[in-house]
């Protein structure tokens, strides 16, 4: 069985049924069916259940909860190998519009690598220059998603338009 660390922006793709969540579902129904073990990391927690608080949505947020529990991930806590891997690659990796890798998918890739993960799925072009770890879309490459799902800023910053 492979191992994947999910972004967040996996989940949100399926919750809000956005283009291309039909890819983002099966690769949740393959952690959901023990095909892949999943991977995810405390502050995903934090990003996930942040906007259905925000818009006082407590219903939604219960059936986001009780979602994630039936996946049976693997929920890594920052710790300190976390933070430090975390440092390490948010002074290092850049994002495709030169910017620093930002604070949260930086604690997400130490996750991954410190988990040992074969792959990590996103849909975040910020993961593009990764190098030290398998980056994918679900079901195909981040390029490849970005060209068919990706949104006209994703598709600039890549240089596929």
């Amino acid at each position: 069985m492979i191992t994947g660390c999910i972004d967040t922006g996996i989940f949100f793709c399926v919750i809000f049924k956005e283009s291309g969540y039909e890819y983002c579902k099966k690769l949740l129904d393959d952690v959901y069916y023990n095909k892949i073990r999943g991977v995810i990391s405390t502050i995903q927690l934090s990003e996930l259940y942040t906007p259905f608080r925000r818009a006082g949505d407590f219903k939604s947020l219960e059936r986001i909860k009780a979602e994630l529990f039936k996946l049976n991930l693997k929920v890594r806590n920052v710790d300190e190998e976390v933070a430090d891997l975390s440092s390490i690659y948010r002074s290092s990796v850049k994002t495709p519009d030169d910017k620093w890798l930002p604070l949260a998918d930086s604690i997400i890739l130490a996750t991954a690598v410190a988990e040992e993960v074969d792959v990590l799925y996103t849909i975040d072009i910020d993961f593009y220059n990764v190098k030290d770890l398998k980056i994918m879309a679900p079901g195909m490459g981040l390029v490849e998603w970005v060209r068919k799902y990706g949104t006209q800023r994703q598709k600039q910053v890549l240089g596929l338009l």
